[in-house]
Order: structure tokens, then C-alpha cells, then sequence
């Protein structure tokens, strides 16, 4: 059937990147542009400045209450100076600031603090001999660096004094712009020329030299002006109803291209004029494109150091490159006469006239020269709009959907027979993922399911899928099929089943496998074709592959080589052998020649950054053509300039230890301040997010490392000397000098140079001491083992005192068992005594029961002594023992205790007596505790002395002491005996006496309760 068209023009777009108040803009309306000589891009809006480097942002803004802020925030004109200076105008005054210090100073109308003709400024001009002009509603300004202050000047010469623009022209005249007409000055500011019979009255706005021989005058009314300064001859643009006219009247900004080409700013979009035919192309906000101008009220320009062009908008700024390469094609949903869709899916042309490409749910569009058709399941029987690839041969166009196979056989009318096919007609399924024509002219079908072929002689199409289940292969998932010049078949799998290749003579096939770094890649093949030198080049999920049919070994490429993205949707080859690739990044050139990658992106013109799969073509005129998610790019490779554009890193700013710096270069840093931060940026603003930077730290590493981020920390450096190198490379392959910063971290002082040089003389001295040491040690070791002699015999004596304390200790416990033993047993002999007589029925006298009572209760005082003793003892050793002081006669306290033992002492036929040299003193003390150490000395001798003998007591005043003495005319002890009879487990005994030691703890207390009231007992 012949096929129902529609007609429609195609024209080329520009491709917009766009910077908003979301990405870190203080405010959208920007209304001055400018990038310093260090290549930040400073910013002007209607509040605030800012300060970009491609990734953040550096606001300035007026604080009345911080005197190094900016005059205002609203910002009309940003220029610097021969010094390095930045100075702002503003609607409120005009700031300088000083980009090393970030110090800020102002100027007003004020005498005493600028002298300006007045604080609402306009544009502000730094002539080429350094003078600094600033323009205001109300005059015009010249700076007096000598006094820091301005100076006003031809107050009543200028057809006006409220001056929009100043600008010099190439020969150094300057040019005034006001709201009453233009006036032309030397360098000394006198009038040369007034332009009051050409320019008239208009607003001039601003003014621009084109090093062309041309000053284009933008008014604000009469739209724009071009004087020649040959001839002083006057040429008036103005909007008319011819589409190639200016847009609008209304102009704020001009500049010239790196290219040749003008750009105007209007309040209606842009455009370029076109010198020669003298015709202007506008462009405009498309709604729904992000990819468009972001606002048509445009303000200024600016071109920075890589030719990029800056548009300052009312909703921000928009940047594109007017040096695209490519062509771009796309869809525009208010234009019935452009493609059918964006998203592109196969791209083939027929005879070398007709393209055709396909959509990815809006059928085909046919192109003729600038004429294209719709072909869609509305006008025609296509059997889907969803497309997934197209190709043909001869008169023949096959065209393969989601939904099957449709082929286009032309007539001799230039209709068009449509045969569709699907599963019912044999293929393994609808969903077709891959067209090729072989060298044969049977077309080959890959589906998500398996192979088939059509023979368009007989229509009949053959499924093939058994001969991937014949070899094995269980990925029916059919992306690429080709055939190489060698009549080699190879079979791409998606879905991780690798390359096969399939000699159709021999039968023989080789699956090709990611396993080794001579292998494929990666198992998820994509695209498959030929190199001129017969090398098979397979696009895979990550990156290419070129397989070397000699050696029968992969060489790939990733992004770690250069390669834009690994993702490599296309792949085609131009004349030259360079390979060209379509990826998830842009696209790729790979020139073998010199192994070398150099990329574009959509600064660089393409459709976007993203493309799709089977959307590529090379024409018989070598034209390449790559489809992606916004239309197609045309490109010809003889009419492709690589930027040669040299880019900078510079520095950005410095932390240490999380502070700040503003420079490290050069200095020394202590021992702790070696954890860094080192941020950088470059002035190639096209593709900031993927700039890669390549950096070593000498000092730390001698190979280049890579990196997307603009910062690198270093964490915990060892003291050293340390030189960062950081370079980039543009994606055009341009690499940039290398920017370097020097520092050192200098050691702990105890690991100084100073420090290691005294700690070698200390080891030399350490040595040489040892040395007199050895020398030494012969007399030292004899006088050792003579000291060692001795020390022995005195541990022999310590040792035999340690076993007599030991003998003693058990006599002690055996001495306290008797003691315990005598009264329990008089208790128990009583007790059976007394028992036998119960027993017996035997009478007992009261006389009788009396003394065996006295008996008892003797042995039982006798009993509780010793154990209150003990009891006792115990506390006082672990400091329990509490005594309970208060003032007392000491005297008294001491006679009434000894007489209390008068009868007991006389009993034993001794004599005592008491004696003292004062009849009272008073003192602090356990009244208890006293009597109970009286009694133990007063009754221990007693124990040792014989019938006969005399017992003392005396009492001595001593001041703030007593001193009270026991004395007897005992047995006595020996002198050798007398320091150790207050010690626990020493005993003093008479082997030829009847008298038997005790428990020993008696005197053992006396001594320790003393003690507690702060007293001493000696011998």
C-alpha cells in the first residue's frame, strides 16, 4: 500500500546548561558577569555577589553590622583591575575587594568615605592604562588611587549625567553611554565626538568593541547600533515581522564568539548575527526543555577562558558553547512539523538521501533534505510505533518493534508495500532487539528469546535459536549480530552470555568470556563491528573491547583509560579508523593511531549526555549520526575541532586540622598539623561534575592517582617535605600544566635533626662510659661477692631467727592450749564429780557445793580472761579497738587499782608499795583500759616474784607526762630478753622455776593499749 505522510520542517537547537538559585546562586536575576584572572566566575544578582568555581559557591553580601561587607546587594557590574583588585558596582555604592584577604572597602558619596557623585552606580570600567572610571545616575567618576577616593568629571559636558555604560575601544578612546545618547572620549576624557545626529536621544545601555573595527551601541529603545571606526558610518538594527531580524529593541549585552560570531542579550532571548548575510538567528525558552535558554529576559554576557558563553537571566544563567561540532536534532511538541519524539531508536539512510529514524512509541520519521514524514500505526500498517532498530539494503527498509517485524519495499511510485511479521510467523519472539544485513542480503533478527533469519527472496523466516542450544549458550537475549570481512558470524548476548563467533564454512564457534585480563570485559555485549584493519570492536556494559583476530586477544578500554563512560551503546568508525562510541556519558573518540580518547559532551553540542542502543549510523559521505533521550546529532568528521583550549588548576582553598588556610605554600607546618585538606578547581567550566584531576604527593607516592572530586584529604603525613602536583585533562585531550603547592611538616622536636644529632652524641658518650664500665666491673664484682658473703651469713641469722620465732610461736599456741585446757578441765572433773554424787543418791554439804563453786567460777573468770584477751588483741590489730577517753586522776585511778590487789599481792607473802611525787594529775584516757594494764604489769610481777619479795608502784610527774613504774625483786630478765617480752609469741621464761609461762598476750596488750592512748612501755 502507499503510505500516508505528513510534511514538516527540522531545525538545529542549542544545548543549554543552566544554573539556578538551587544550585547555590544567592538570588536568579543575574545582571553582571565577569571571571577574574585567576578563573573564578564572579557573579552579580539583585542580592548579593557570588564567587563560583564550578562546584560551590562564596556569597557576599551587605551587613550593616560588619563593616568588610559589600556596599548593597544589588549588583550591576563586576570588573578587575591591572592589580588584581575586584571591584563591584551597586545600586548603593561601589566595593573593592581584595581576593587574597577577602578585605572589602567602600565607596560612597560621602567626602570622607569615596566622594562618588553618587551611590546608585552603573558599569565601572578599567581602562587599559589602569584608571578606574565608575559610571552612577548622577555622573561620572575618575579614581585618585593616590587619595583612595574619586574625583568627578565632565559634570556639565555629557548630554546627560545619568551614564549607563563605559567602555574603551581598541585604540584606548572611551565611549559614554547615557539616557540621553552617546559621546566619544579620548584617553585624557576629552570630547572627540558627539553621536547626537545618529544615536539621537536613546538610552545607550552598553557598549562593545568587536576588535572587528566595529562599536556596537545596545539602547534600551531603538535596538541596535554598529558604528564603523573607519568612516564613523552608522548602521540601526531594529525587531521587524522578518524571523531574521533582532528579536527585540530592548538590548543589554553583546560579545563576540571565539568563532567570529555575534551575540546579543535581549529582553526576548538571545541571538547571533551573522555578519556576512547580516541576519540574526534567536534563541529562546522552549517550555518543558531543560536543555533551553532558562529565561528570555537576558541581561548580560560573558565569554570566559574557554569560550563558553555565560547568559545572565532573570531566573538565572544559562551557559552553552557556540563552537558545537555537532547538529542537533529533536522534537518540538509546539511544532507539528519536527520529529515525531526524542527518545530515538535505529537510525538507517536509504540511498543516500533518506533518513530514517526511529522513535521509541512514536513510530518512524522519513527525512528528505529539510521535508519529513510521520510513519506511524495511524497513517500506515507499521505493526508498532514502539522501534527498537531499523536497516535495509536495496530498495528494501526493515523496521523492528517491540511487537515484531514490519519491512518497507519501495515502489516504482515512491509508495511503500508493508510485510509484517511476527512470532506466528516464526520468530522466537516479538520483542526485536537487533537488525543486521549480512554480506548475503538474509536479514538476521535478534529477539529477547533467540536468533531467526529472513530470506526476503522467498519471505520466509528461518528460527536459528537451536544453534545456540546446540553450542550451549542459554542467554537468548539477542543485542548485536555482524558479520566481519572474513564471512566470520558473531552473535552478541545481553544478558551475561558473552560474544559468540560462528565460522559458517567449518562449523566451528568460540564463545568468548569475561575471565582473565586477555578476555573480554565483560559478559553484556551491545554493539558489533569492524575496524579497517579488520579488528573486531564489541561495545559491552563496560567499556569497549577490541579483539585482535591474530592473536585471538581482547585489548579494552574503560573510563580508567580516558573512555567517557563505560556503557558503549554504538560504535562506528570513521575514515581515519578513529572509533566513535555512544555512551551513558556522552560520546568517544578513540584514535588508535595514537591511543589517545577525546570526549563531548552537551557543552559540546550532543543531544544529551545520555544515548540509546541501536541508535547509530555511518552514511555512504561518512556523516555519523548518534541517537539519544533529546534527538539525534549529525556530525562530519572533517568539520570536527577539538578545543585546544589549555586549562588551569588552581587552588582553592586549604584546611589543617580543619581550619582554614588561605596558602600553605612554602611553609613549615608543625609535627600535629599533618592532616590536609587541599581543594582545587579548574577554569574549564564545560563538565565540572566530570572533570577528572590526576595528582601525586611527592613525598608520599611517585605514581599519579586519579580522582572526580575537587578535594583531597590527607590524613595523619609523617613529618617530611611534601610537594602536591595536580594536572587535568579536557575532554578533547588538552592537558593542563601542572599546579603544585610545597610544604613541609616538620617532626616533634624530640625527632629534630637537633634532636637525632645530640641523641648520637649521647650514644657515643652512652658507649664510651660503657666502656669505662667493663672496666670497672672486674673490682665491683669482687667487691660484690664479698658483699654477697656477708649478705648471706646475715640472711643465715634472719633464717635462724625466723625458725626460733617459729619454735616460739608454737610453744606459744601450745603454752595458750594448756592455759584453755587446766580450767575446762577443773570445770569437767567438778562436773563428773558432781554428777556421781546425783548419781549415787549421795548428799552434798552447802560447804561442800560453796567450794566447788568457788572452784568453777575461779576457772571460768580464768576461761573469759584468755579469751577476752584474744578477743581483744584481735581488734586491736585490725584497728577495731575503740577507747573511750575522758579526763581522769590519774593518780588516784592508778593507787585505787593497786590497793584493790593489796590482799591478793600480801596473800603471796610479797610486800607492796605505792609511791608518788604528786598528789593529783589529771589527764585524758580510758579509765578502763588503764586499771586493765595496771593490773596486767602489777600481776605479772607478782607471778615472777618469790615469797619474800617487794613489789613497787611509783607515780612521776613529767609536765605534760606521767610516768608510772613497776618495779619487783623478781627473778628479772635478761638483757638480751627485755625487747622482745612485749612481743606477740615471745615468752621469758625460768626453766628452773615452778612458774609457768602464760598466754603471753597480757604484756602484748598493755603494750598496744598504751600505745593507743599515745603513750610508750619500756624495760
Amino acid at each position: 500500500m502507499k503510505v500516508d505522510t505528513s510534511y514538516a520542517n527540522i531545525s538545529e537547537s542549542l544545548n543549554f546548561k543552566n544554573i539556578t538559585i538551587e544550585d547555590g546562586l544567592s538570588q536568579s536575576t543575574v545582571e553582571a558577569i565577569y571571571q577574574d584572572s585567576r578563573g573564578y566566575i564572579w557573579i552579580g544578582t539583585n542580592d548579593g555577589l557570588n564567587r563560583y568555581n564550578g562546584y560551590e559557591f562564596k556569597h557576599y553580601k551587605h551587613d550593616k553590622y560588619d563593616e568588610n561587607s559589600i556596599a548593597n546587594n544589588y549588583i550591576v557590574d563586576i570588573i578587575e583591575d591591572k592589580n588584581g583588585y575586584i571591584w563591584v558596582s551597586t545600586i548603593g555604592g561601589l566595593s573593592k575587594i581584595n581576593p587574597d584577604t577577602d578585605k572589602v572597602k567602600n565607596y560612597y558619596s560621602k567626602e570622607d568615605s569615596g566622594n562618588l557623585s553618587n551611590n546608585n552606580l552603573w558599569q565601572i570600567l578599567c581602562t587599559k592604562d589602569n584608571k578606574i572610571i565608575a559610571s552612577t545616575v548622577d555622573g561620572l567618576n575618575l579614581y585618585d588611587e593616590k587619595n583612595d577616593k574619586f574625583v568627578r568629571v565632565l559634570e556639565n559636558e555629557l548630554p546627560s549625567q545619568y551614564i549607563y555604560s563605559v567602555k574603551d575601544d581598541l585604540y584606548g578612546n572611551i565611549w559614554v553611554g547615557t539616557d540621553n545618547g552617546l559621546i566619544e572620549l579620548n584617553k585624557d576624557l576629552e570630547i572627540i565626538k558627539r553621536y547626537e545626529d545618529t544615536i539621537g536621544n536613546s538610552e545607550v545601555y552598553n557598549i562593545y568593541d568587536d576588535s572587528k573595527g566595529n562599536i556596537w551601541i545596545c539602547t534600551l529603545d531603538n535596538g541596535l547600533f554598529k558604528i564603523k571606526l573607519d568612516d564613523k558610518s552608522i548602521d540601526n538594527y531594529k525587531n521587524s515581522e522578518n524571523k531574521f531580524s533582532i528579536p527585540s529593541n530592548n538590548t543589554k549585552d553583546i560579545l563576540l564568539d571565539s568563532k567570529g560570531k555575534l551575540w546579543i542579550a535581549t529582553d526576548k532571548g538571545i541571538c547571533n548575527f551573522d555578519y556576512e548575510k547580516e541576519v540574526f538567528t534567536t534563541y529562546n525558552k522552549e517550555p518543558y526543555e531543560n536543555n533551553s535558554l532558562i529565561d528570555d529576559e537576558t541581561f548580560c554576557l560573558l565569554k570566559d577562558s574557554s569560550g563558553l558563553i555565560w547568559v545572565g537571566t532573570y531566573s538565572g544563567i544559562s551557559l552553552f558553547n557556540p563552537n558545537s561540532n555537532f547538529i542537533h536534532f529533536k522534537s518540538n511538541p509546539y511544532d507539528e512539523n519536527s520529529l515525531s519524539g526524542n527518545i530515538i531508536h535505529g537510525i538507517y539512510e536509504y540511498d543516500n538521501k533518506t533518513l530514517w529514524i526511529g522513535t521509541n512509541e512514536n513510530g518512524v520519521n522519513v527525512i528528505n533534505g529539510d521535508i519529513i514524514k510521520h510513519l506511524n500505526k495511524e497513517n500506515s500498517n507499521i505493526i508498532s510505533d514502539l522501534i527498537e532498530d531499523i536497516t535495509g539494503f536495496n530498495n528494501y527498509v526493515f523496521i523492528g518493534t517491540n511487537e515484531g517485524l514490519s519491512v518497507l519495499v519501495q515502489n516504482d511510485d515512491k509508495g511503500y508495500t508493508i510485510t509484517n511479521y511476527t512470532d506466528k510467523d516464526g520468530l522466537p519472539s516479538n520483542k526485536i532487539r537487533s537488525l543486521f544485513i549480512d554480506s548475503k542480503g538474509y536479514l538476521w533478527i535478534g529477539t529477547n528469546k533467540g536468533l531467526a533469519i529472513l530470506d526476503v527472496n522467498n519471505e520466509k523466516i528461518i528460527d536459528v535459536t537451536y544453534i545456540l542450544d546446540n553450542i550451549g549458550v542459554s542467554d537468548k537475549f539477542i543485542r548485536a549480530v555482524y558479520e566481519d570481512s572474513k564471512g566470520n558470524y558473531y552473535i552478541g548476548c545481553f544478558l551475561e552470555g558473552g560474544l559468540i563467533k560462528i565460522n559458517p564454512d567449518t562449523k566451528e564457534y568460540k564463545i568468548y568470556q569475561n575471565n582473565d585480563n586477555d578476555s573480554i570485559s565483560n559478559n553484556s555485549i551491545r554493539y558489533i563491528t569492524e575496524d579497517l584493519n579488520g579488528n573486531i570492536l564489541v561495545g559491552t556494559s563496560h567499556g569497549i573491547n577490541i579483539l585482535n583476530l591474530s592473536t585471538d586477544k581482547f585489548k579494552h578500554y574503560t573510563e580508567n583509560d580516558g573512555l567517557i563512560n563505560n556503557t558503549v551503546y554504538g560504535i562506528l568508525v570513521d575514515k581515519n579508523n578513529d572509533i566513535w562510541m555512544s555512551t551513558n556519558g556522552g560520546i568517544s573518540k578513540f584514535s588508535i593511531k595514537e591511543g589517545a580518547f577525546s570526549n563531548f559532551t552537551v557543552t559540546d553540542g550532543i543531544q544529551s549526555n545520555e544515548f540509546n542502543g541501536r541508535s547509530c549510523f555511518k552514511s555512504k559521505d561518512g556523516s555519523i549520526y548518534f541517537g539519544g533521550i533529546n534527538g539525534f546529532n549529525v556530525l562530519n568528521i572533517d568539520d570536527i575541532e577539538l578545543s585546544t583550549f589549555e586549562p588551569k588548576v588552581i587552588f582553592d582553598n586549604f584546611e589543617i586540622n580543619g581550619i582554614n588556610e588561605k596558602y600553605i605554600s612554602n611553609i613549615k607546618l608543625k609535627f600535629n598539623q599533618n592532616n590536609i585538606k587541599i581543594s582545587f578547581f579548574t577554569n574549564d567550566y564545560k563538565n565540572t561534575k566530570t572533570t577528572k584531576y590526576y595528582y601525586k604527593l611527592e613525598g608520599l607516592e611517585d605514581n599519579w592517582s586519579v580522582t572526580n572530586s575537587n578535594s583531597l584529604v590527607f590524613a595523619s603525613l609523617a613529618p617530611g617535605d611534601y610537594t602536591l602536583k595536580v594536572k587535568t585533562i579536557t575532554h578533547h585531550g588538552v592537558e593542563s600544566e601542572e599546579s603544585s603547592v610545597i610544604f613541609t611538616i616538620n617532626p616533634a622536636i624530640w625527632k629534630s635533626k637537633y634532636a637525632i644529632f645530640i641523641y648520637y652524641i649521647l650514644i657515643i658518650l652512652a658507649i664510651y662510659a660503657y666502656a669505662n664500665k667493663v672496666k670497672k666491673l672486674d673490682r665491683l664484682v669482687n667487691k660484690r661477692t664479698y658483699e654477697l658473703r656477708k649478705e648471706m651469713d646475715k640472711n643465715e641469722q634472719l633464717f635462724n631467727q625466723v625458725l626460733e620465732l617459729e619454735k616460739n610461736k608454737n610453744n606459744y599456741f601450745i603454752n595458750l592450749s594448756h592455759e584453755l585446757r587446766t580450767p575446762l578441765n577443773v570445770l569437767s572433773s567438778i562436773n563428773q564429780l558432781i554428777r556421781s554424787f546425783i548419781k549415787n543418791d549421795k548428799f552434798i554439804t552447802i560447804e561442800k557445793l560453796s567450794y566447788y563453786m568457788d572452784i568453777m567460777d575461779r576457772n571460768c573468770n580464768r576461761l573469759l580472761g584468755l579469751i577476752n584477751n584474744l578477743i581483744d588483741y584481735t581488734k586491736i590489730e585490725n584497728n577495731n579497738y575503740i577507747i573511750h577517753k575522758q579526763r581522769e586522776d590519774i593518780v588516784y585511778l592508778v593507787e585505787e587499782t593497786v590497793l584493790d590487789m593489796k590482799d591478793y599481792i600480801e596473800e603471796k607473802g610479797l610486800e607492796l608499795i605505792f609511791d608518788t611525787d604528786v598528789e593529783e594529775k589529771s589527764i585524758i584516757c580510758d579509765k578502763f583500759d588503764i586499771e586493765r594494764c595496771i593490773i596486767n604489769l602489777v600481776g605479772n610481777a607478782v607471778k615472777f616474784t618469790p615469797k619474800g619479795g617487794l613489789i613497787e608502784v611509783l607515780i612521776e610527774d613529767l609536765g605534760d607526762k606521767v610516768k608510772i613504774v613497776v618495779k619487783d625483786n623478781g627473778i628479772g630478765i635478761s638483757e638480751e630478753n627485755q625487747n622482745i617480752i612485749f612481743d606477740r609469741f615471745n615468752q621469758v621464761v625460768d626453766k628452773n622455776s615452778e612458774q609457768k609461762g602464760g598466754s603471753g598476750l597480757g604484756l602484748t596488750i598493755t603494750k598496744q593499749l598504751i600505745a593507743l592512748h599515745g603513750g610508750y612501755i619500756c624495760k
